[in-house]
């Protein structure tokens, strides 16, 4: 097994300087004289599909599904009772900065960070569907201010942090997204097809949950059922004629947003949760949007890069910030629970490597690998963090899935079996 090179979350060094050109909508363009603009693509991994409806069901249906992060089952679990129109919760991170933190719903939505600059705008991911970003286009309006949004960036290609790019599109005023290179290319392909096949993963989910309610003999459950029923038939009728709006500026390595108030830097900084994940950095600020590459949940590796992350989160670490917007969990204050994930996902990876060159099946592997046998699940309380994350609000009606976090393990670990060493 490989020796393990835990981080510690102290402060890191700033970014060294890079050399900057000017795009040709006249904005500063770093280059970072990477390879990120020839690098072989390979179609991420469809283990994603398998884990919507298993977890959706709260563990009773062994089913597939495009809408690949609803795997975390916390996303969903909490909103036990009605909703209403108001599907974010804003905290203010620092001066102009603030973070959209999604309430829970059957389908979920991302996270967004809000940069509010001298004369508009900027948001960070798009949530799962329109109604979801016209959801905070209205609250941000209400709670924060009147100008207009300017610029959206997809910090990557999956579907709960794109499929709201349309609602921008219907503000009346210029609205252009931003991503990857990468990030457009899969959005244009693999985020297409998985869009197709949901109809018959929502169809399969709504079935089931009709299921679990007529076989409950708890009014709770029932009424808990009836509302997420009532959240996916919506969902279902929203996107039955959708289509996804791609981005306008894209980039290889790096784009800046410059304004008197302060910069933003869109950056690349290698593979990770996707391959074209791009973090926003603000450094007056010293808060960075992260999406699911750094995130309060358990990281999901279904498209992941497992043996190639933690090395990209150490090149994101030698930014000068404090508070991590990540797109799911909690708003994190320092870079403790960045530095956790990261060292979790190396640590973990390690076993699995080492596993599979010993010739372990994946379910031996899940029966090794526990919460208690990981040292970095121990650090720092990250074990107990994630945990309390996971059951915060969870209406828990029976004893069937009383491992919420070790099961997340077990995927995370098929997962890392399915995509290593990845080209």
């Amino acid at each position: 097994m490989r020796a393990q090179s835990f981080r510690c979350a102290s402060s890191c060094p700033l970014l060294l300087p890079q050399e900057k050109t000017m795009c040709q909508r006249g904005h500063r363009h770093t280059h970072a004289h990477s390879h990120a603009s020839v690098r072989n693509h390979v179609e991420p991994g469809h283990s994603s599909r398998r884990d919507f409806l298993r977890v959706l069901m709260g563990g009773t249906l062994a089913g597939a599904s495009v809408l690949e992060l609803a795997w975390h089952r916390a996303a969903w679990a909490r909103s036990a009772g009605p909703t209403d129109s108001k599907l974010f919760d804003l905290e203010k991170a620092a001066d102009g900065v603030y973070f959209a933190k999604a309430r829970a719903q059957a389908v979920i939505n991302c996270n967004a960070a809000v940069f509010v600059r001298s004369n508009d705008v900027v948001v960070v991911d798009a949530h799962s569907k329109p109604s979801a970003a016209a959801s905070l286009l209205a609250q941000i309006k209400r709670e924060l201010t009147d100008k207009p949004v300017r610029y959206v960036v997809n910090t990557h290609f999956h579907w709960d942090h794109s499929q709201g790019n349309h609602a921008y599109r219907q503000t009346g005023s210029k609205v252009e997204i931003l991503a990857t290179n990468a990030t457009k290319r899969l959005m244009s392909g693999l985020s297409v097809k998985r869009m197709h096949e949901s109809a018959d993963d929502i169809a399969q989910a709504l079935e089931a949950m009709r299921k679990r309610a007529a076989s409950s003999n708890s009014a709770a459950e029932k009424a808990f059922c009836a509302e997420q029923i009532r959240q996916m038939e919506a969902y279902e009728a929203e996107l039955k004629d959708f289509t996804l709006e791609l981005p306008d500026i894209t980039f290889d390595d790096a784009y800046e947003l410059k304004d008197s108030a302060f910069d933003l830097h869109l950056q690349f900084h290698g593979r990770a949760h996707t391959e074209g994940d791009v973090f926003v950095h603000c450094p007056q600020r010293r808060a960075i949007a992260t999406g699911d590459a750094s995130h309060g949940w358990v990281p999901n590796l279904g498209d992941g890069f497992p043996q190639a992350w933690p090395a990209t989160i150490d090149n994101v670490m030698q930014a000068d910030f404090k508070y991590v917007l990540g797109g799911h969990g909690p708003m994190q204050p320092d870079r403790t629970i960045m530095t956790c994930q990261r060292n979790y996902i190396e640590e973990l990876t390690g076993k699995v490597e080492e596993g599979k060159r010993d010739g372990l099946s994946v379910a031996e592997m899940q029966k090794r690998f526990t919460v208690a046998s990981l040292r970095s699940l121990q650090s720092n309380g990250y074990a107990a963090f994630l945990t309390r994350i996971q059951s915060e609000g969870h209406p828990r009606f029976s004893s069937a899935d009383d491992s919420p976090l070790q099961n997340d393990i077990n995927g995370n670990i098929r997962d890392i079996y399915n995509n290593l060493n990845r080209a």
